[in-house]
This record gives C-alpha cells, sequence and structure tokens, in this order.
C-alpha cells in the first residue's frame, strides 16, 4: 500500500462529508488553522479535529504496532483523530484529462484506530482511546469496530465495545460488525457483539442477509450455535429468497469442508428449520441409497468427480435422514 500524501486539513478531502457516525449524524468541519511540528505532522486548536497525515515514521509506528512510539507521537496535546490516505486493493476505471480514462487504485481513508483494530494491536488501540480517538469516527466509510471484527481481533473488539463503540452501526456497504464475522477465530467477536446490543436478526442493506446467512453460507457450527441460542430466526429470507438453510446448502463445498456444512445443516434442522425447500430430490434419492446400502462416498480418501457430488450431497440430504432415519 502506498502511505505518501501530502499532509493537510482534513476538511480538504473529499470524501470526508460522507463520513457517518453510528447514530447517522453528519459532522461538519469548519476550516482551522494549524502549525506544524519538526516532525511533520500538525497540531489544531481542537486536537480532536481531523487532519490527514503523511508522516512516514508515524504511520510506520502504527502499522508495526511500536507502542513506545505511538506514545512518543500522540502526546496529550497532539492531534488524535488522524487521516491517513491509503491506496485500497481494487482497481478502478477513472476518467483523466483530455478523456483519457486509466485504471488506478481507489484510494481509501482510515485512521490510527483502524489501522490498531484491524491488526489486533491491543495497547495501542487502548492507548489512542484513553487519548481520546473517536470511537466511531468512520472517514471510510466504517467503524474501527468493523475493521476489529472483519480481521477477528477480539480483544479489539471487546476494547472497543467497552469504550462505547456502536455495535450497530452500518457501513456504507450496509454492513453491521456483526455481519463481518465470517472466520472461525470470530466467535468470540460474535459473543462479545450480542452481550453489548447488537441485533442478532439485522440485516444487511443490499443482500438483506442476516448473521444466521452470514454464518450458514461460510460452514461456521459454532457461530450458528451462539446465533440460535440468542434467537436468531430460521426461516427469514434474502433478497435471492434463500433461508440460511439454503445458504448452507447451495454453496460448493470442498471436500475438507463437508464435516462443517453437515453439523450447520444439523444444527439449523433440529433447531426446527424446514428442509423442505432447501432439498432436490434427486440428490436426495442418491443419498438416501447410499444410507440403506451402507456406503459412503469418499470412503477410502479419493473420489472421483461422482463422488465427490454425491458427498455434497450428504450435507444436503442429513435433512431427510434426520428425520427418515432417526425417529
Amino acid at each position: 500500500m502506498d502511505y505518501t500524501f501530502p499532509l493537510r486539513s482534513a476538511t480538504h478531502l473529499p470524501q470526508l462529508d460522507q463520513w457517518k457516525h453510528s447514530h447517522s449524524l453528519r459532522s461538519q468541519y469548519h476550516h482551522s488553522e494549524h502549525s506544524l511540528s519538526p516532525d511533520g505532522w500538525g497540531y489544531q486548536h481542537s486536537r480532536l479535529e481531523p487532519l490527514e497525515c503523511r508522516d512516514l515514521l508515524v504511520q510506520n509506528a502504527l502499522f508495526t504496532g511500536d507502542l513506545d512510539m505511538v506514545q512518543k507521537y500522540f502526546t496529550k496535546s497532539a492531534a488524535i483523530n488522524l487521516i491517513i490516505e491509503t491506496r485500497g486493493d481494487v482497481l478502478r476505471w477513472t476518467s483523466r484529462k483530455r478523456g483519457l480514462w486509466s485504471l488506478s487504485y481507489e484510494q481509501e481513508l482510515t485512521t490510527p484506530l483502524h489501522i490498531t483494530a484491524s491488526r489486533g494491536y491491543t495497547d495501542c488501540l487502548r492507548f489512542l482511546l484513553l487519548r481520546g480517538a473517536a470511537v466511531d469516527f468512520a472517514p471510510g466509510g466504517k467503524t474501527a469496530l468493523h475493521e476489529a471484527c472483519a480481521a477477528a481481533s477480539t480483544d479489539c473488539v471487546r476494547l472497543l465495545l467497552s469504550s462505547g463503540a456502536d455495535p450497530e452501526a452500518v457501513s456504507d456497504d450496509g454492513y453491521r460488525p456483526l455481519h463481518l464475522c465470517k472466520s472461525s477465530d470470530s466467535i468470540e467477536c460474535v459473543r462479545q457483539l450480542l452481550q453489548h446490543g447488537a441485533s442478532v436478526n439485522s440485516r444487511t442493506e443490499e443482500e438483506n442477509d442476516t448473521a444466521l446467512h452470514v454464518a450458514s453460507r461460510h460452514g461456521l457450527a459454532e457461530h450458528v450455535q451462539l446465533l440460535l441460542h440468542h434467537g436468531a430466526e430460521l426461516e427469514v429470507k434474502n433478497k435471492e429468497g434463500q433461508t440460511p438453510l439454503n445458504a448452507a446448502c447451495a454453496q460448493h463445498h470442498q471436500p475438507q469442508a463437508m464435516d462443517r456444512y453437515y453439523r450447520v445443516c444439523q444444527l439449523l434442522v433440529e433447531s426446527g428449520a424446514n428442509p423442505g425447500a432447501a432439498l432436490n430430490r434427486g440428490i436426495v434419492y442418491h443419498a438416501l441409497a447410499d444410507h440403506k446400502t451402507g456406503a459412503s462416498p469418499c470412503q477410502n480418501g479419493s473420489c472421483s468427480n461422482h463422488q465427490k457430488v454425491r458427498k455434497e450431497a450428504w450435507c444436503k440430504a442429513v435433512l431427510v435422514l434426520m428425520s427418515h432415519f432417526q425417529q
């Protein structure tokens, strides 16, 4: 990523007026004079006002989690809500002068709080919060809590929530922090969010997914169990008409992931999910035939393409098997 950008008042950044607080309040910043220290970054009359930073030493301290250096740069009188403009990973076509178009990386806005939260630098994050960093500041369209949840940084999630971070903050992409818990390591993040008031049935704005859709789609059995314990709805449908059970069964499962998806389907059905809409009769037929004959696809560890298809069917067919053979 490219972090070398000119130092300037954040009021000149075109994206700044689009950032959202968790309560959807737009904050208006006025132009203010600031002086530069010999280190090359600014101090303002109000240390809580945003200021764009290009100082590579400051950025290096943040990105490496160097607490001693962070403490050195972020003194009590220093600006705390710095904005750092970075080069993202997404290439976009942009229009240049004379009608020329070119591919360039999209620029993203981040802050010291976002950087430390997304990398699990708990000590640095705690220090910045104690210095007065705005916990729900989101110049790039998402809060530090979004970043911590996406990175499964449990300690950072816990710290941000205890510092007043909004568990229901909505990013510019329409996601709440709960929707970004997509890895097995994020189970404690989910627990913390729910304990601090996150709505278990909140939906993404574009896909209309719930957290249970997300967990089921990624084969996260522990997440599914925890969400169900907190009252997640089983039959809610997303924009594509999928229930969480549909979401689990619709994925192309790698052989090594089958056990996880089997467990997810099992949990959903045992909790009352309707298997009828999730099953294909042809697939069920083959899986039932395997069950009756005692056959199991890929028993020897090597699978033909046909066996892989049949193995994937076990995840879906478990719903019928349970109702037909476990009574």
